[in-house]
């Protein structure tokens, strides 16, 4: 190891942190004040609805880490009571006005000595099987059609301007997707980008029920992203990307991309099983100038 890779910082991950729990208002505030001081932390979403709590948690973040990037999540996006003019887009713009405010980075930066590495936020939203065909929708035996107990579709309210949704940040990409990036480059999303990594390995031709699914007649497939996502991510030429929402831990290599999901997801979760590795924090994904390895995929 060189003397520059003794220096370089170390890029961790994680997502849905949902700090409305207090729980994981506890592991956040249990984060080291001191380890991690010229490290870089990818956030991929899902903090609280609250502005009040996005901004205290961004804030403490900031300064246990040198650097923050984030996207917004579904939850940073509902809207309760009037909310601001232009429902979840005013609430989007609000939440890039605050990390602007707190120095947390929502746009593409190049972190590290020398060339370093490129960390490209993508904006993302889902796409329904009803949207259009880049949907990630899977049928699943049982399931309720109409999504009646889907938080978002009684809290997410998108103008006609950005619907689909999906669409409208795809689009909001496009300025960064097409940039020339000279050094290796992290992309991250809240959303998931292919169909493969709602499920653990081997995934299944369709879904059904199970014993060990909590909520039997609710398919996430409907709302866990959109193929548009990984073409972008693949024009790009990313060599890792970070996502979250499914609230299951992923690492996995798929056609010469790493995807890493490193969710804290909400404590019941963790208690049964269904989220692990979380005993050391967030996850290291880059070290020395390199990629991390992986060591299994946690949380299958």
């Amino acid at each position: 190891m060189g003397e520059n890779d003794k220096e370089a910082p170390r890029i961790f991950a994680l997502s849905d942190v949902h700090v409305d729990s207090a729980l994981n208002r506890a592991w956040m505030n249990s984060l080291s004040e001191s380890d991690f001081q010229r490290d870089v932390l990818i956030l991929a979403g899902d903090v609280s609805d609250r502005v009040d709590r996005l901004e205290r948690t961004l804030s403490d973040l900031g300064r246990r880490f040198a650097s923050v990037f984030f996207v917004p999540g579904n939850h940073e996006l509902w809207v309760r009571r009037a909310g601001p003019p232009r429902g979840s887009l005013g609430k989007f713009e609000q939440v890039l006005d605050i990390c602007d405010r707190l120095e947390v980075r929502t746009r593409p930066g190049r972190v590290g000595n020398g060339e370093g590495v490129w960390i490209v936020p993508l904006f993302s939203w889902y796409l329904k099987p009803e949207e259009g065909p880049d949907s990630l929708y899977t049928p699943k035996a049982g399931e309720d059609e109409t999504l009646s107990m889907w938080s978002d579709d009684h809290f997410v309210r998108w103008p006609q301007t950005a619907r689909p949704a999906a669409e409208f940040f795809l689009g909001v990409n496009e300025r960064n997707i097409s940039r020339k990036y000279r050094a290796p480059i992290i992309s991250f999303s809240h959303f998931l980008p292919r169909r493969e990594l709602i499920f653990g390995i081997p995934a299944p031709l369709r879904w059904g029920k199970s014993p060990g699914d909590p909520h039997p007649a609710f398919n996430f497939s409907r709302v866990a992203g959109c193929r548009g996502l990984d073409a972008q991510i693949r024009r790009l030429g990313s060599t890792i990307h970070i996502y979250g929402h499914q609230h299951r831990n992923r690492f996995r290599e798929i056609d010469g991309v790493t995807y890493v999901s490193h969710c804290l997801g909400y404590p019941r979760e963790r208690e049964n099983g269904h989220i692990r590795g979380l005993d050391r924090g967030p996850r290291l994904i880059w070290d020395a100038g390199g990629p991390e390895k992986s060591r299994g995929e946690s949380g299958e």
